[in-house]
C-alpha cells in the first residue's frame, strides 16, 4: 500500500498541464519504478524501446543511426553516409546534419562509408591534397565533390572540419605550406616576434612555438619592419604602390 501512495505521488508532482487539457508526464530516470508502460529513456536508446510515444532519440553506439517513434512504435532509421544524426534537432526539422552541426555525445561507430569517385562518403567535408598543401577541401553531397579553398594562411583542419592556423593541424607542414620557416627565437622572453614576408610586404609572419602564421596588413598599409608593426605605405620604405591595393617588395 507504502509502494502504491509513493508512485502516486511521483506522477502527481511531476505533471505537467498541456494546452487542451493534456497531461504529459516528464519523469525521467522515475520511470523505470514505474509500470510496464511507462517509458525509460536509458533503455530505449540500447534496445530499441521508446522512451516517448513520439519523437527522435540516439540509439546505441551509432551516430548517424536513430530511433523515430511514432504513437509508441519504434523504427530504427541510418542518415545518409556521412551525415550524424543531431539529437538536439527540432521536431520539425531534418535530423541528419554535417558533422560540425553535431556532438555526438560519444557515440563513435558509423555506417560503412559509400564512397565515390569524388569522395570517400556521400556527404561531408575532407581534405585535399598532401601536408605541403593543406588550404583546399571537399564539400561532398550525394558523392559529388566540391572544392573549396580556406582564406589565405589557413589550413582546412579534418577534427574540427573548419579552416584553422597551419600550426594547430597535425596534418599540416606550417612551413613547407607557407613558405617561411622561423628563425631560432634569441631571447624567447620578449615574446613572439614579427618576421616579413619576403614577396608582399603587405604581409608578414609570426612564429608560434616555431611555426609560422600568414598574416595580411590589409588595402593600403604594409609591414614596418622598423616598427614591427603595420604601418601606413607611405612610412613603409621597403614597398612602392603599383596600385592603390598592391604591394610589393623592392629588389
Amino acid at each position: 500500500m507504502f509502494r502504491v501512495l509513493v508512485v502516486v505521488a511521483v506522477i502527481a508532482a511531476t505533471s505537467v498541464i498541456y494546452a487542451g487539457g493534456v497531461t504529459r508526464r516528464t519523469v525521467r530516470r522515475q520511470r523505470q519504478y514505474l509500470d510496464n508502460d511507462g517509458y525509460d529513456r536509458d533503455v530505449a536508446t540500447s534496445s530499441g524501446v521508446c522512451p516517448e510515444r513520439n519523437g527522435r532519440y540516439p540509439l546505441g553506439n551509432q551516430c548517424d543511426k536513430y530511433l523515430q517513434c511514432e504513437n509508441g512504435v519504434p523504427t530504427e532509421k541510418l542518415c545518409p553516409d556521412g551525415l550524424f544524426f543531431n539529437s538536439k534537432s527540432s521536431i520539425f526539422s531534418y535530423p541528419c546534419q554535417y558533422p560540425p552541426e553535431v556532438d555526438c555525445e560519444g557515440r563513435t561507430q558509423l555506417q560503412p562509408p559509400q564512397s565515390s569517385s569524388d569522395c570517400p562518403r556521400q556527404f561531408g567535408y575532407f581534405r585535399l591534397g598532401d601536408e605541403t598543401k593543406c588550404g583546399q577541401f571537399l564539400n561532398c553531397v550525394n558523392g559529388i565533390g566540391y572544392k573549396f579553398d580556406c582564406p589565405e594562411g589557413l589550413a582546412f583542419n579534418e577534427l574540427t572540419f573548419r579552416c584553422d592556423w597551419p600550426d594547430q593541424v597535425d596534418t599540416c607542414d606550417a612551413e613547407a605550406f607557407l613558405g617561411f620557416r622561423c628563425p631560432p627565437e634569441e631571447n624567447p622572453l620578449e615574446g613572439h616576434k614579427l618576421h616579413p614576408n619576403s614577396v608582399d610586404c603587405q604581409k608578414f609572419y609570426l612564429c608560434v612555438s616555431g611555426r609560422p602564421r600568414l598574416y595580411n596588413c590589409g588595402t593600403g598599409l604594409g609591414f614596418n619592419e622598423l616598427i614591427g608593426a603595420c604601418d601606413i605605405r607611405e612610412n613603409v620604405t621597403s614597398c612602392y604602390s603599383r596600385t592603390p591595393d598592391n604591394f610589393v617588395r623592392l629588389g
